[in-house]
């Protein structure tokens, strides 16, 4: 059956709803239930659009991408309470008196942003709470502390497709190859559009600029000495380790890497870039979790029993961003059963494809502005851009960079956004102080992507 401009309208209701409520939770089941209701029209049960949340299920790539992000959250939560991050910071800032300058203290917020590229709000707690005390001793405003670590974490996350990020993405492309719109490993996909996430990329380099040089915008007031109180932090947790080791978080992120890597070898059979992407993440981090339990067991800081606990309250902890998951997957089902994307590319016929990218960063980064979330906003555009990009011919990697690159320039503008609030917090400054300090940075490399997607727009048709 065709729908027409009908089959705009889940979509319609998911944005409109995702501006005026500001919860993608809600905004992407309204999306499913409306679906839900025009596909009835056409002989389908009333149910359809709720029962298509457990048919996400029968699908083995979505079931392993879902299993990931919480194992994920499982593997954040046992290097932290491990006194694995704690023991990093100790070796850094204490045995190895690495900061000794402004530049140090920067420095060391920025490298461990880079570092931790498994989880975007880690990233954000560890690199701010680190450097916090060498930026007070230092006399450097602390709007400074909060852009670095803001700008670091989410960008190298969006980056680096082996974290809760990267299997979000990997499963909102992986419905478009079951969907037949796009051929391929998702997992190829998101390697491939790496050097096309330009916004990422650009704020990355940006902040490392500004530390380097020592020079910042004139928006970056100078030292604020307030009366601040502490704020409790996921730190604080492994307060009962007694020798905090350094090893019990470098070890595990070793082990993640390379097992990811050596199945992708494996199932490629002896070329990487043909592994399949599903069975290497989802087998990667059991591995990593098992090993890493014995390697703790064997050291004597936990207990088998422990260690399970200590799994489960970190897949807990990831709970919210699996079930936002699960439901774009879902609304991405509907969408190919309302053959959205077919009538988007129609619509789009008369548009000059090499316009696309550039159309798609503007279009995804109001979204994520009025959002403030950068999963939402990818979860909402993926199912949009890609069937156009096919249809048109523009390349798929660029593509996909020009949606994650809107998702973060967007999120990273945005006073309602998770990550600045988080930021914020951690920095212990208020959000618009933040917001206002980091926009200018932001825009310059949003400025610079948006050029970049117009020239590639051009030379990559």
């Amino acid at each position: 059956m065709d729908y027409g401009w009908i089959s705009l309208l889940p979509i319609i209701i998911a944005i409109t709803l995702a501006f005026i409520t500001k919860d993608v939770f809600s905004a992407l089941l309204s999306g499913v239930i409306s679906s839900g209701l025009i596909l009835s029209y056409s002989g389908e049960s009333i149910f359809i659009g709720l029962n298509s949340i457990a048919d996400v299920f029968l699908n083995g790539w979505a079931v392993r991408s879902i299993l990931f992000c919480l194992m994920i959250g499982s593997f954040v939560h046992i290097i932290e309470v491990s006194g694995g991050i704690k023991g990093l910071l100790i070796f850094l800032a204490e045995e190895k008196k690495i900061v000794k300058s402004k530049r140090g203290a920067e420095l060391i917020a920025y490298i461990i942003g880079l570092l931790i590229f498994i989880e975007a709000t880690s990233s954000t707690v560890i690199s701010g709470i680190s450097a916090k005390l060498f930026f007070d001793k230092y006399e450097i405003p602390r709007e400074k502390l909060a852009y670095i670590t803001d700008s670091t974490s989410a960008s190298v996350a969006w980056l680096f497709p082996i974290n809760a990020a990267g299997a979000f993405l990997m499963t909102m492309i992986g419905s478009q190859i079951s969907a037949g719109t796009i051929t391929g490993d998702p997992f190829v996909y998101v390697l491939k559009s790496m050097p096309f996430q330009l916004y990422s990329i650009f704020a990355i380099i940006l902040v490392g600029i500004t530390i380097i040089t020592g020079k910042d915008l004139k928006v970056m007031s100078s030292f604020i000495d307030d009366d601040l109180t502490t704020i409790e932090t996921p730190l604080k947790k492994n307060d009962h380790i007694k020798n905090p080791r350094a090893r019990n978080m470098i070890l595990p992120t070793i082990i993640l890497i390379t097992s990811i890597f050596e199945i992708l070898y494996i199932t490629g059979k002896g070329s990487i870039s043909s592994g399949n992407g599903a069975v290497a993440i989802f087998n990667g981090i059991i591995i990593t979790l098992i090993l890493t339990g014995i390697y703790y067991v064997f050291q004597g800081i936990v207990k088998p029993k422990t260690y399970i606990e200590w799994c489960i309250e970190g897949m807990a902890n990831f709970l919210q961003i699996t079930i936002i998951l699960v439901l774009a997957f879902t609304l991405s089902n509907l969408m190919e059963k309302l053959s959205l994307g077919s009538y988007i590319a129609q619509m789009s016929t008369n548009m000059n494809p090499m316009l696309l990218p550039a159309v798609i960063f503007l279009m995804g980064s109001i979204v994520s502005f009025a959002t403030g979330t950068s999963g939402g906003t990818a979860a909402i555009l993926i199912p949009i851009a890609i069937p156009m990009a096919a249809k048109l011919g523009v390349d798929i990697h660029l593509t996909i960079g020009a949606v994650v690159s809107s998702a973060v320039f967007g999120d990273h503008c945005s006073p309602i956004s998770d990550s600045t609030i988080l930021a914020s917090m951690i920095s212990e400054v208020p959000v618009m102080n933040h917001v206002r300090t980091q926009i200018p940075y932001a825009l310059i490399s949003g400025g610079l992507s948006m050029a970049g997607f117009l020239i590639m727009g051009v030379l990559l048709i």
